[in-house]
């Protein structure tokens, strides 16, 4: 069973872009259905975490706006981060779920009872992967595959 889902942010929960405008303020772009699926992960008693490559004050508002405890950034070594969470939360690898899109990913990915990636991550992620999303990070791939994970765990009519 998944007790844990961890996911990276960039390129997962957004479609990658970044934009930075003239005054240095960054913006992203998140879906709100993916969003959505946060709240009825956290009362089903599961635990959500984002591990980032880099840093963020949007990545940090959008994990608190989501009641993401642990939001770990500027981590370019994922798999002490995964460690760190791991017991942070007293699980296995195997009750861990583990979405990526990029090269980095792919050491956590392969630790973990379950992983996945949206449909555009990098090939080798994708081969790396359980489970990959028909929908493009950032447009709906996360609620996808939280809900395919959901489902994983017994949970039929997780949205009554």
């Amino acid at each position: 069973m998944i007790k844990v889902i961890i996911m990276d942010v960039d390129g997962v929960l957004t479609d990658g872009r970044i934009i930075i405008d003239e005054n240095g303020a960054e913006y992203k772009f998140f879906d709100v259905k993916d969003g959505h699926i946060f709240h009825i992960v956290q009362k089903l008693g599961l635990k959500i975490a984002f591990i980032s490559g880099r840093y963020s004050k949007v990545t940090t508002q959008r994990a608190k706006e989501l009641n993401v405890e642990l939001c770990i950034q500027n981590q370019l070594d994922k798999t002490q981060a995964l460690e760190y969470i791991k017991n942070y939360y007293n699980v296995d690898y195997s009750e861990i779920a583990y979405i990526g899109d990029d090269i980095i990913d792919i050491k956590p990915m392969k630790k973990c009872g379950f992983s996945a990636a949206p449909r555009d991550a990098h090939l080798k992620v994708k081969m790396t992967a359980n489970y990959i999303s028909t929908k493009n990070a950032g447009r709906g791939a996360v609620r996808e595959i939280v809900e395919e994970i959901l489902k994983i765990n017994g949970f039929k009519n997780f949205w009554d």
